[in-house]
């Protein structure tokens, strides 16, 4: 790692644990787990963008976490640009049968 590389994990680092990481070598290894604990992360992120906020009084449950869980994945899709094309083109191939005929009510 080059010295740029060193002080940018730094500073991610002492925002994650404080003061102590100032003294923790940049190498690596550190590095590697740096990766592995935002690759841990992640799945936790992307399930939390689906907690429902608290449930409105008066509401049926049921119809309003159905739209709750909807709205959520639509905001999710529309926000997350962190899809390779590729895999939306391949998918997309894979499941174009489906969306038309989705499109014409069947």
């Amino acid at each position: 790692m080059d010295l740029y590389d060193r002080d940018n994990l730094k500073a991610f680092l002492v925002t994650l644990f404080g003061n102590q990481a100032n003294n923790w070598p940049m190498s690596e290894k550190m590095f590697n787990l740096t990766f592995e604990l935002v690759s841990e992360s992640s799945a936790c992120s992307s399930a939390m963008a689906f907690v429902p906020r608290p449930i409105p009084y008066g509401q049926t449950p049921f119809k309003w976490l159905a739209k709750e869980v909807r709205s959520k994945f639509l905001k999710r899709l529309k926000n997350d640009k962190e899809h390779y094309v590729i895999c939306l083109k391949a998918a997309a191939y894979r499941m174009v049968g489906k969306f038309q005929m989705a499109s014409q009510g069947v």
